[in-house]
């Protein structure tokens, strides 16, 4: 019976190819944008998981304001994120070094300023750290080399990508000197692109990186964003977690405005903005379900009254109430199964296109597109059971005398 109804389908889609296109329209964008904004979600998170494993199992990040608990579709967590109600001092910086069983403890420090090369000027990201900036943010030098921890003193700068592209007009500009506060930095190295998802709190791509203590010299205010520590042993993450917490909360006063997350800790409150963004934004494209259903609704209600002397002949020569509701319903989810099938298909492409035109790595699980292909399907079910419950309810005498 079904097979009957799904011939019968195709067979009315197939007449009427143009209108069936655009009955499918709604559900197509619904779907591919779902898809396309889960993949690019799930891409990011997956990227921000690959990077902080790599950091190892000794991390601990120090965040300026109080991380707020995770709940779903809630502003708490991307707040606390931003970490705009709190800060870091380079007390908290030094005391965290001096804690026993701390290897290293690494600031992410920002200073205002514009780079500027031969008149041209840009406005990066300054950025005041240690030697052990790339080893904790998995990040590689592509071009020339870091600073080390002899070089502290020194007037050289790490850049990123961007900055040598459109500062430099080059990918390599190599000892080159760039100012900024009238200060000059000579060109020590270039970072390789960084992925969009990171777990920074900055963006390398966009960054000039000076050694600390030479930054001090451009005399602007540094303002730490980030701390992060390194322990010599896994295991004694948890203690040194714990005594940073009170060192910190003792520079305050007893206040606690800051957060100390394991990397656990850390990548979950990370993950979770992300997942709630994608989840908000994956909601408010479907609404293009809705759209399409609604049209689906309206162009079978429309396919109704045109086929009423085919409904009334096929009622006279015996069709049963359940048997056209069965059509009518397969031809809207007929509709809606080649609108997920093509929703799907162009969510691929765009995923194709955004890999090989940006650094995002969309991630398509069969899970998402079988979930999103279901619904398609149930919102043609829905979208059919009214048209095909008239169609039903039609008295054969009075369709075929109206038909005519």
């Amino acid at each position: 019976m079904i097979s009957e109804y799904s011939k019968m389908a195709l067979s009315s889609i197939r007449a009427a190819k143009f209108r069936s296109g655009l009955t499918m329209f709604g559900i197509i964008v619904g779907v591919s944008s779902v898809v396309t904004i889960v993949s690019l979600g799930q891409g990011v998170r997956q990227q921000i998981s690959d990077q902080v494993g790599d950091s190892g199992d000794s991390l601990i990040v120090v965040r300026p304001g109080k991380t707020a608990e995770a709940r779903v579709i809630s502003l708490d967590s991307l707040k606390s994120f931003t970490a705009v109600n709190g800060s870091l001092s380079e007390e908290d910086w030094r005391d965290s070094e001096k804690i026993e069983g701390v290897m290293s403890s690494v600031p992410i420090g920002a200073i205002s300023g514009i780079a500027s090369y031969n008149g041209s000027d840009y406005n990066a990201n300054i950025i005041a750290t240690t030697e052990r900036l790339p080893l904790v943010l998995n990040q590689q030098i592509e071009f020339g080399s870091f600073f080390s921890s002899e070089d502290d003193k020194k007037k050289v700068a790490i850049i990123g990508r961007d900055v040598a592209e459109q500062l430099f007009k080059e990918n390599v500009p190599i000892g080159k000197r760039l100012k900024i506060r009238n200060v000059e930095y000579v060109v020590q190295g270039v970072f390789e692109q960084q992925k969009s998802g990171t777990f920074a709190a900055v963006n390398i791509n966009n960054a000039v990186v000076l050694p600390y203590e030479s930054a001090r010299e451009i005399g602007s205010t540094i303002q730490l964003l980030q701390l992060f520590v390194e322990t010599k042993d896994p295991e004694v993450v948890a203690g040194v977690a714990s005594e940073i917490r009170e060192v910190m909360k003792a520079n305050r006063a007893g206040q606690e405005d800051f957060s100390v997350l394991e990397k656990e800790e850390a990548l979950e409150v990370t993950n979770e903005v992300f997942y709630q963004l994608t989840v908000f934004i994956a909601g408010v494209a479907f609404i293009s379900f809705i759209v399409g259903g609604i049209g689906i609704m309206n162009i079978m209600f429309a396919t109704v009254s045109e086929r009423t002397r085919e409904i009334g002949i096929r009622k006279a020569v015996g069709a049963t109430n359940t048997q056209i509701l069965g059509q009518f319903v397969m031809e809207a989810v007929v509709l809606s199964i080649f609108g997920g099938i093509f929703g799907v298909l162009i969510a691929l492409l765009i995923n194709g296109i955004v890999r090989v035109t940006t650094d995002l790595q969309p991630v398509m699980t069969p899970q998402v597109a079988l979930l999103v292909f279901a619904l398609s399907a149930v919102t043609g079910i829905i979208s059919g059971i009214l048209p095909a419950a008239q169609a039903s309810r039609k008295d054969p005498i009075t369709a075929l005398r109206n038909s005519n």
